[in-house]
């Protein structure tokens, strides 16, 4: 019966741990906000975050990117057309200017285009088409985004100015902002169960319970 059970056992959590994404790797901690690069300009640009390699405890398949709406609640962001590029640079945190390299490159990962999904639970979270694998070792993370397609909206996300975590920098003006979107890296997404997960999940906890209910039957209680 015991092993009976362990089985059944094993079979509800391997089910259940299906159904339960990756925690996101959070960089910064929100002290301000910033409309820029989603909610706040109306003409063409290039923005560009760079991410303390040290940050990163270990390798990363980068699958969704969160961002955060707690300093200025609400707000939509600006329809048409984003491009979202991640790569790895030599470009350091604390000298991240207009001088510091091209806008775009090959070298570049596209892992997102399209109009932007809606601002769910205080939380801006973008699907990418294409995962990312990211190596802390090899230098610090860029985040690269280009739109030139803007149409209405206005979206303020959670910034970090102080941490010297992260900096920005931003096609329009001509110096480094001291400051960066407080960021989520997610290494998978929060799948919507097979029907098979479901099943399985039912089936393993129906075990767990039926084998419960007929140990405790076989159970015989004597009185002195």
């Amino acid at each position: 019966m015991s092993k009976f059970l362990f089985q059944a056992a094993a079979a509800a959590f391997c089910a259940a741990a299906a159904l339960s994404p990756a925690q996101a790797v959070v960089i910064g901690s929100a002290d301000s906000s910033n409309g820029i690069p989603f909610g706040d300009p109306g003409f063409g640009y290039y923005y560009q975050q760079v991410y303390n390699a040290s940050s990163f405890g270990s390798g990363i398949n980068i699958r969704q990117l969160s961002f955060y709406n707690s300093q200025t609640p609400g707000g939509t962001p600006r329809t048409g057309s984003f491009q979202i590029y991640l790569s790895t640079t030599s470009a350091a945190i604390d000298t991240f200017d207009t001088s510091a390299g091209a806008w775009l490159d090959a070298s570049f990962t596209q892992v997102f285009d399209g109009a932007l999904p809606v601002l769910a639970d205080g939380q801006l979270d973008i699907d990418l088409s294409q995962a990312f694998d990211y190596d802390p070792t090899q230098g610090n993370l860029l985040l690269t985004i280009r739109s030139f397609d803007l149409g209405s909206g206005r979206l303020f996300l959670d910034t970090d100015k102080n941490s010297g975590l992260t900096n920005s920098r931003f096609s329009a003006y001509p110096y480094d902002w001291n400051q960066g979107l407080v960021t989520g890296f997610n290494e998978h997404l929060p799948a919507v169960p097979e029907p098979a997960t479901w099943a399985m999940m039912i089936t393993g906890f129906g075990m767990v319970g039926g084998a419960i209910r007929r140990r405790r039957a076989s159970v015989s209680v004597s009185f002195a």
